[in-house]
Order: C-alpha cells, then sequence, then structure tokens
C-alpha cells in the first residue's frame, strides 16, 4: 500500500510541476496523498480522514420557512436525512447526515441562515468522515466529496483536509520529536508551537501548497499534533490543512 501511494504521490506532483494552474479539487487530492503516505511511512494507522469546507451561499429563498429550505436543498443533496429546524434569535440551522456503511463514509450537511444588514445570508458547511484509509477505495470517496461540493458551493471555496493516525509501542518515543519528525516529512517551516508533557502542536508553512491563513502576521497551512494517550497506550497523531477542524 506504501509504494502506491508513494508512486501516486510522484504522478500527482508531477503533473503539477509543469507551471500551470492547479484547482482547489486537485491540490487538495496532493495534499491527501501526501498526509497519508507521511503517516504510513512513520507506521502509523490511519483511523479516519476528513474532507470539510463552507461558503456562504445565494441559492437559498429570502423566506425561511421549513419546505423552501428543504426543497433546496434536497435538489442538491439527495439522501441526506435532516433533522428539525433550529431556530434562535432570527437565525436558522439544519443539519442532514448520509451514512454508506460499506464506504466507511459519514457526510454530513449543515445550513444557517441569518438577518445580516435587512437580508437573509446563509453558508453551508460539508463534512465528509471517512473510517480508515484504503488504497483501493479512497479515491471513490473523494471523488464523491468533489461531486457533491460542486452541487453546494462554488469551485473557489476552501477544503480542509484532515487525518488522524495512531501507533502503539511509543515507549521510547519523545512527543516533540516524533511530531517535528512528521513535520520535516512535509519540508514545512515552523511557525508557532505549543509543548507540553502528553501534547504537542506544530504550526507551519508548506510552500508547495497554496491555500493558506495568517496567525500572528506569519502564513500557516499545515498543523500537526499529537497525544500520548497513557501508560501503556500509544501516540494520535491528527495532520491538517490548513489546519486541523476536528477535536483533538
Amino acid at each position: 500500500m506504501r509504494l502506491l501511494i508513494g508512486l501516486l504521490s510522484i504522478i500527482l506532483l508531477a503533473s503539477f510541476s509543469n507551471g500551470t494552474s492547479v484547482s482547489i479539487e486537485d491540490e487538495t487530492e496532493v495534499k491527501t496523498v501526501e498526509m497519508a503516505n507521511v503517516l504510513l511511512t512513520h507506521n502509523y494507522s490511519i483511523q479516519k480522514w476528513s474532507l470539510y469546507t463552507r461558503e456562504k451561499v445565494s441559492f437559498i429563498p429570502k423566506s425561511l420557512g421549513y419546505k423552501g429550505i428543504m426543497s433546496e436543498l434536497s435538489k442538491r443533496a439527495s439522501g441526506f436525512h435532516w433533522g428539525n429546524l433550529e431556530e434562535s434569535d432570527g437565525s436558522v440551522k439544519v443539519t442532514g447526515t448520509k451514512i454508506d456503511s460499506e464506504l466507511g463514509t459519514k457526510e454530513t450537511l449543515t445550513l444557517v441562515s441569518y438577518p445580516e444588514e435587512n437580508r437573509i445570508s446563509s453558508y453551508l458547511i460539508y463534512n465528509m468522515e471517512i473510517k480508515g484509509f484504503h488504497q483501493e477505495e479512497w479515491r471513490t470517496t473523494y471523488e464523491r466529496f468533489k461531486a457533491q461540493k460542486s452541487q453546494l458551493v462554488t469551485q473557489e471555496a476552501q477544503v480542509f483536509s484532515c487525518f488522524v493516525g495512531e501507533k502503539n509501542d511509543t515507549m521510547d518515543i519523545v512527543l516533540y520529536n516524533e511530531a517535528d519528525k512528521l513535520l520535516g516529512a512535509f519540508s514545512a517551516s515552523k511557525v508557532e508551537e505549543i509543548n507540553e508533557e502528553t501534547f504537542v502542536s506544530l504550526s507551519a508553512y508548506h510552500e508547495e501548497w497554496e491555500a493558506d491563513l495568517v496567525t500572528n502576521n506569519q502564513r500557516m497551512n499545515i498543523q500537526i499534533a499529537l497525544r500520548n494517550t497513557g501508560i501503556g497506550g500509544g501516540i494520535t497523531a491528527t495532520i491538517g490543512t490548513p489546519i486541523i477542524t476536528t477535536e483533538y
């Protein structure tokens, strides 16, 4: 599996080295492969990974009626099971989920509408979480995310990618050194760090990845967090770009 992922990384990166612009979807694919490859080559078992995007939308009708909202969402995102409409201080929120046990995916779609300058503004949050990382199936789930994203937000909407891996037999591993080793595999420059006894977090900038955020006047687009699960336990590693979007 590691060899196949490694070969795919080379193919993808080579295809983007001819000076042409790289779409967000293409760059997300490169990041996905690179993050998975780093975890696997450092003997982590990937527990799950996720893709997340959010953006203001314009297809929601001015009326906040439940039927109008659900009609538009159902057209663009079929197969979701929707919860009740939640209202609070003029804002409304509704969340739908879709689970595919065969592929090990859980999709969550959340719409929030709120009053803004005498009009109604809405934004969508779309998240896909996938169990494990399988060479034969990851591309299928990624293409599903990309297809669904195209029905909900613009192509320019930023995608946040996140991986969670675990490693056992870590008695002799220094947590900070392990995090630094993972960061070195990305050839990224460190921007910020948190170094505690059982938890380490590194924020950094990867020059080959276009999307980034600014923190303390410095650009960053990758975070690595390691947590020691206790005596006799292992290490949980979370890697996200441009930031980690899950609890860690």
